[in-house]
């Protein structure tokens, strides 16, 4: 029994120095643990330095690339500066032109108002009539007012007076207090009759048309109107004629 006993005692000792490296390497094994961890965030902090190292020399070449751009956009700004200046240089004195056109025409609107309305007073009934618009427009116009409002007007007016100066020109108007049909040759002269022998003649004067009764052209004047409207074959009609010259 005693020897059991010693032999479980000598045993004891053997079993406590064997348990010594246990813990050992437990503790190694930690410690080799901590360090595989520290050598895998170290990688894996490397990884990531490296990730985050290729982005930002990715993105460094893009901002140069776009630096680059921008320095080409500036050139190009620059170049054409220049052609955008010659540009606003030529706009600039073609208004100049248009200013100046439109100075001359207000002028020339202000020197022939005047004149133009009186030379209207004399435009006999049927050409008042058909410059009536203009002329309206043109008592209206003042100075500071578009000068093409203006230079429309008169050259509106001079333009029909021209036309009807051109041709014959018929039309029923009151004469003597009764109603007649009147003949215009041109701006010079005219004729009117009625079929009951009632006849003048009308001629532009200083201030206005001036009408005469004459009673004893009233035959060929009926002529004329009837071979106007070719009732009657073509012959020759005599009518008095006088022109004079007539200004406002």
């Amino acid at each position: 029994m005693r020897t059991w006993i010693l032999w479980l005692a000598a045993a004891l000792p053997v079993w406590a120095a064997e348990a010594e490296p246990d813990a050992q390497v437990v503790e190694l094994r930690e410690t080799i643990s901590k360090i595989v961890d520290v050598k895998s965030q170290a990688s894996e902090e490397k990884i990531d330095w490296e990730t985050r190292k290729a982005e930002m020399s990715e993105l460094l070449s893009l901002h140069r690339h776009e630096l680059e751009l921008l320095s080409e956009e500036l050139e190009k700004a620059g170049t054409s500066a220049g052609g955008y200046d010659e540009k606003k240089r030529e706009a600039e004195a073609e208004l100049e032109t248009l200013k100046a056109a439109r100075r001359v025409a207000s002028e020339a609107v202000v020197r022939n108002k005047d004149r133009m309305l009186a030379l209207s007073k004399l435009f006999p009934q049927p050409l008042a009539n058909e410059t009536e618009v203009e002329r309206t427009a043109l008592e209206e116009w003042e100075p500071g007012d578009e000068a093409r409002d203006g230079m429309q007007a008169i050259l509106g007016m001079v333009t029909k007076a021209e036309q009807f100066n051109r041709r014959v020109t018929r039309s029923k108007e009151e004469r003597d207090g009764r109603q007649v049909e009147v003949l215009y040759l041109g701006l010079s002269r005219a004729y009117y009759a009625d079929r009951r022998g009632n006849a003048g003649v009308g001629e532009p004067a200083k201030d206005a048309w001036v009408w005469v009764s004459k009673p004893d052209i009233s035959g060929e004047v009926v002529k004329a109107f009837d071979e106007l409207d070719k009732k009657r074959p073509p012959e020759v009609v005599k009518l008095p004629v006088q022109i004079k010259e007539v200004g406002p």
